[in-house]
């Protein structure tokens, strides 16, 4: 064999073993990391409330699908329940005439601070195994903090004068309640000083 050719051998070897080097390369950084954590999804709060009625977002007028950030105050008007989707962390319900400030992260940690009112925090059910997310939801006031767990997939109450939350019954909320269909002011009134004198209501009834 010449010289010259193979010096074009050599040089042809060289060009084949950087360009192969070059597409190994390539695929290991593009290719997932073995054990590698999956992404975390995105947490989103969407809003609905009882006849699409407008109620109070951070000071301003919001309606049902509006999405809320994490830390937003929110108060419901007379008459006026409102629901709070944060897809598979659970569901949060709110009853008229009352406030709630709420926050939540990627975790699907969800934090419900009562501030009037009355206000549940409920865990899916129809969630795919595998896709809840390991995160607590949390019901407090400034005296009394309720969270859920592996048995215990609801927490709710009522504010009480005392700063505690009155808890209630075995059945929780009504079905009108469940679907942000709340009572008056009359009604939170009746339910509040059921609670204040240590019974347990698993009903609302509204225009009681």
């Amino acid at each position: 064999m010449k010289p010259r050719q193979k010096k074009a051998l050599k040089a042809l070897a060289v060009f084949l073993s950087f360009a192969f080097s070059q597409v190994y390369v390539s695929a290991a950084l593009s290719g997932p990391a073995p054990g590698g954590v999956p992404p975390q999804q995105t947490l989103t709060a969407r809003l609905t409330t009882r006849n699409n009625q407008p109620i109070t977002v951070n000071g301003n007028a919001a309606s049902s699908g509006a999405t809320l950030l994490t830390g937003a105050t929110i108060e419901t008007p007379d008459q006026v329940g409102a629901t709070i989707d944060l897809g598979d962390a659970g569901i949060v319900e709110l009853q008229p005439n009352s406030k709630i400030q709420l926050e939540f992260d990627e975790n699907g940690n969800v934090r419900v601070k009562v501030i009037r009112g009355c206000a549940m925090n409920r865990k899916k059910t129809n969630v795919l195994a595998g896709k809840e997310l390991p995160g607590e939801m949390e019901l407090y006031s400034d005296a009394e903090s309720l969270k859920t767990d592996k048995k215990r997939r609801h927490v709710g109450g009522c504010l009480l004068p005392n700063g505690q939350l009155g808890s209630f019954g075995g059945g929780g909320l009504s079905g009108a309640a469940l679907t942000g269909i709340g009572v008056g002011a009359a009604g939170a009134t009746i339910i509040g000083v059921t609670l204040a004198r240590g019974g347990t209501t698993s009903r609302i009834t509204p225009g009681n």
